[in-house]
């Protein structure tokens, strides 16, 4: 059986040999190049994090029960929501949303 290592991208139906060059300057040489070629700010989303590991400015998926979701009016309007997990708690501030999301954001 032939591993996608030694399988050339030009085997690919679409794939001449002038994006064959554009792909060789990415370093993208074979099918198996192509399969682990991923974006440059690739972010894992399938990790779920627990909030008491969070730190300011990290990017993470997290998942909780809403305790609270108000309304907040000052120069512009927010709907601030605070979730909370058994390792901490975590307050959200939206300033683009509609109706459907604050009602699918509700306490509880």
């Amino acid at each position: 059986m032939t591993s996608l290592e030694d399988i050339p991208v030009t085997q690919l139906k679409g794939v001449g040999s002038a994006l064959a060059e554009i792909l060789a300057r990415l370093g993208i040489h074979s099918i198996q190049d192509l399969l682990f070629h991923l974006p440059y700010r690739y972010e894992d989303r399938t990790r779920v994090v627990p909030m008491g590991s969070l730190r300011i400015g990290d990017i993470a998926v997290v998942e909780g029960e809403v305790m609270k979701a108000d309304l907040v009016m000052g120069r512009r309007r927010s709907l601030q929501v605070t979730l909370r997990d058994d390792t901490g708690f975590l307050v959200m501030r939206f300033f683009h949303f509609n109706a459907a999301q604050k009602n699918q954001l509700a306490e509880g």
